[in-house]
């Protein structure tokens, strides 16, 4: 693996791990904050959005075949 491809690859992991770690801050602070069930309703559906974000991204970014998985 050439070494502009290891910088990379560390660099998009940096911003994976900043990202993740932003999430969690707010739908942290949504439930542990948040007065009613619309906040935690809200944190839910964020954190849904996240994870479908993230794991699209992932595959992208891996370029996983994903037509063995749809049959």
């Amino acid at each position: 693996m050439p070494p502009l491809e290891i910088i990379f690859n560390i660099v998009v992991i940096g911003i994976s791990f900043v990202y993740w770690v932003i999430a969690f801050i707010i739908v942290y602070h949504l439930n542990r904050f948040g007065i009613g069930v619309q906040p935690k309703k809200f944190a839910a559906i964020f954190l849904f959005g996240s994870l479908v974000l993230a794991s699209i991204s992932t595959i992208l970014f891996t370029k996983v075949d994903i037509t063995m998985f749809i049959k």
